[in-house]
């Protein structure tokens, strides 16, 4: 919420998201300022994949936080949920079971598992992350261990001499690779750094409310016979909207399960050699 208003207030132009939570999008910004680089959890597409960067050069469409989506419709038709859409998904298995409205193509997640490359415009938006890091004057990363993230030289304008790159500000609690780089590095929670940060600027952070919450005016509502295509608890406006059986449950506690978001990338176990 703190980024959505020095967004508002232009003092932030882009935000370049490894989450795959959605909560960008959610907060208020528009879709145009922001690049969800490993995906939304909440956004399913139709499928023709590619993107590509300059030069007409495939690039891997992986910065700085994807719907399911139609990539067969063009431009990809993006479809927003209010629940989770990677319940079925897995690294190089991307259908979600669902189809598009329009051309019947089998619907595919936007999550971009780690050893995949993106091809996506949106909601991984590469051209903007590029783009928005050439023109920036000050890059803030908050949070993120920068382990991926340095691997783009995009991102870091490498191509400039030193003296003419973003300044780099750092949030984190842990060493990150491009500790050398900043012109200043914190070590303390993004939470307590942006409430400090907000207050000497004289800011108020904006109280996220859920009934103005940009999912629910963008999301795609089920067709007949697709309710039972998911599992998953879908988000909610109030109670009332809930089903009765949920009605009872805090919206603020109800447990997030499965998909990608709930069973996390386990790691691959090592084949033992059969001698």
């Amino acid at each position: 919420m703190s980024i959505t208003r020095l967004h508002e207030r232009k003092l932030v132009q882009h935000v370049v998201s490894q989450n795959c939570d959605g909560l960008h999008l959610r907060s208020g910004l528009p879709r145009t300022a922001i690049s969800e680089l490993h995906g939304n959890m909440y956004i399913e597409v139709s499928s023709l994949l590619g993107a590509w960067g300059p030069g007409g050069r495939r690039v891997p469409l992986t910065v700085l936080s994807r719907p399911q989506v139609c990539t067969s419709c063009t431009p990809n038709r993006e479809y927003v949920r209010v629940f989770d859409v990677t319940e079925r998904t897995a690294l190089h298995r991307h259908q979600t079971g669902r189809t598009c409205h329009k051309c019947g193509t089998q619907l595919r997640d936007t999550i971009v598992h780690f050893g995949e490359r993106g091809t996506l415009g949106q909601p991984l938006n590469w051209e903007a992350a590029t783009e928005a890091a050439s023109k920036a004057d000050t890059i803030l990363c908050l949070g993120s261990s920068l382990k991926v993230l340095k691997k783009y030289p995009r991102l870091w304008c490498m191509t400039k001499p030193p003296s003419r790159r973003p300044r780099l500000y750092i949030v984190n609690l842990q060493w990150t690779p491009k500790d050398d780089w900043a012109a200043l590095k914190l070590h303390g929670k993004c939470d307590d750094v942006m409430q400090l940060l907000m207050d000497e600027l004289g800011l108020e952070i904006p109280i996220y409310n859920r009934w103005q919450d940009p999912i629910f005016s963008l999301a795609t509502p089920l067709r007949a016979g697709e309710e039972g295509s998911h599992s998953r608890k879908s988000l909610c406006r109030s109670r009332e909207e809930a089903p009765p059986g949920d009605r009872g449950v805090p919206l603020s506690s109800a447990p997030i399960l499965g998909g990608w978001f709930g069973r996390g990338c386990p790691k691959r176990t090592k084949r033992k050699k059969v001698t």
